[in-house]
């Protein structure tokens, strides 16, 4: 029997994440892909440049460990990400 394949919408309900925590992970990977934490991260199907992305079930455990073992915060693991277009106003 094949594993079910599941869309970014189902597997951020599934793990607790947004969507656009799921992308900007996904992004950190590309940019990064000798990191030990973008090593951690499952690769996804795609059958097409530009189509939908899906993740195994089974990749499922591997986003939740993934997700708890990344620093958080504005400059954690993803602040070269999350926070590059955010700009300090001068006083």
């Amino acid at each position: 029997m094949e594993e079910k394949l599941l869309r970014i919408e189902e597997v951020a309900v599934t793990i607790g994440s947004s969507c656009k925590s799921i992308n900007n992970w996904y992004w950190f990977k590309r940019e990064n892909p000798d990191n030990e934490f973008a090593k951690m991260l499952p690769d996804y199907t795609q059958f097409g440049e530009r189509q939908t992305r899906y993740w195994k079930e089974s990749d499922i455990p591997k986003l939740i460990e993934f997700k708890k073992a990344i620093p958080h915060g504005r400059n954690g693991l993803m602040g070269s990400i999350t926070q590059r277009y955010y700009h300090r106003r001068s006083e």
